[in-house]
């Protein structure tokens, strides 16, 4: 039996990466479906550590940027948010919360909470427009809290 000498582990996260281009593409039409972030984000919080997945993370945090650019937020607003939030708060919510959906739940809460806080700080310190916090932001929410409890 002859061995396959492809390696197929930076294919994935690129086949991964254009399917969640695409979903973002038509998110942006559709204004309520969700575009996952915060499912992403919780993805990326969990997965952190296991260096097999270093592509898929990356990826991952390449659709954020996307995901950034195409609702005219500030770009790398999301991994500066996760690097706050990994560095300082992870740990201490994960101590504190004992259930597994609790943690996953209040980790897209706050993701979301969290992206709209340092947009508005960013809005702030560069003179911009203010992001507004509407419906959007809810459906947003319960959608990707739905996801994790499926």
């Amino acid at each position: 039996m002859q061995r396959s000498i492809i390696n197929y582990q930076p294919i994935t996260p690129l086949l991964l990466l254009i399917g969640l281009v695409l979903y973002e593409s038509i998110t942006s039409i559709y204004v309520y479906i969700t575009p996952l972030a915060g499912y992403i984000f919780l993805y990326i919080v969990e997965n952190f550590q296991n260096k097999e997945k270093r592509w898929i993370i990356g990826s991952l945090f390449l659709y954020l940027a996307y995901f950034e650019l195409d609702r005219g937020f500030f770009i790398f607003s999301s991994l500066l948010l996760f690097l706050f939030y990994y560095r300082y708060v992870h740990e201490e919510l994960k101590a504190t919360i004992a259930c597994k959906i609790c943690l996953k739940i209040t980790i897209i809460i706050i993701y979301y909470l969290g992206f709209y806080l340092l947009n508005l700080l960013f809005a702030l310190l560069f003179n911009y427009d203010l992001p507004k916090l509407d419906i959007s932001y809810i459906v947003f929410i319960i959608s990707d809290i739905a996801v994790v409890l499926l």
